[in-house]
């Protein structure tokens, strides 16, 4: 049972999400925050497996709600639901290993297909948000002298480790990978796996910088 906290302070808006999810067999809306410290407090007390975080809340807002509830349980998924794609929000969020960053307004098999992929380890931005963050971080490369990084322990690599790592770089989902290249998805979660151990990364997001540093 994938148990789900929503952090919104639109109470009405809330309960229609909490409606439109809680029908499914394996989803359980736990509890409702109208505000980003109710959410860490909650987090704390519940330890549910993800919580759909809003942005702007009162008292706190969703970006340090979320920071400070991945600083006690990395474990907890965290997807930010929002109105509105804000180049700071989403780069905040990356920062602190959101799990994903989408649009309000997704149907509800789409939500419902998201919060199950999140809990799987799969993480889902939003294309304008994958496109702040991947500028970001080519800024960040380039202001370092870093354009095209260290390509040496590339070769700690296989040819087909280094096919989905650069796609885990170029923003791919493993379902996406896994057609893509015409493998299971559980082949692919494997490799993954081995890549995040030679590569010395703990998931995704940070396989894609390590990727783009090295010019993937």
């Amino acid at each position: 049972m994938i148990q789900v906290i929503i952090a919104d302070d639109d109470r009405d808006a809330a309960e229609a999400l909490k409606r439109n999810i809680e029908g499914q067999d394996d989803i359980r809306v736990v509890a409702i925050c109208e505000n980003g410290k109710e959410a860490v407090d909650r987090c704390l007390e519940l330890c549910p497996d993800i919580v759909l975080m809003d942005v702007r809340m009162p008292v706190m807002d969703g970006i340090e709600a979320s920071r400070l509830i991945k600083q006690e349980n990395e474990k907890i998924k965290i997807l930010i639901m929002t109105l509105f794609a804000e180049k700071d929000h989403v780069i905040k969020a990356f920062q602190n290993f959101c799990d994903g960053y989408i649009y309000k307004g997704h149907k509800s098999e789409e939500i419902i297909t998201i919060i199950r992929n999140t809990c799987n380890g799969l993480n889902t931005y939003d294309r304008e948000a994958e496109k702040i963050i991947r500028e970001h971080i080519s800024g960040q490369y380039k202001q370092n002298g870093q354009n095209s990084g260290d390509i040496s322990d590339i070769k700690k690599l296989t040819a087909r480790e280094i096919d989905i790592a650069r796609l885990i770089t170029a923003g791919r989902k493993n379902s996406e990978i896994a057609s893509e290249l015409f493998l299971s998805e559980g082949h692919v979660r494997n490799t993954l796996a081995e890549i995040f151990r030679k590569a010395e990364v703990r998931n995704s997001k940070e396989l894609a910088v390590w990727g783009a540093k090295r010019g993937l």
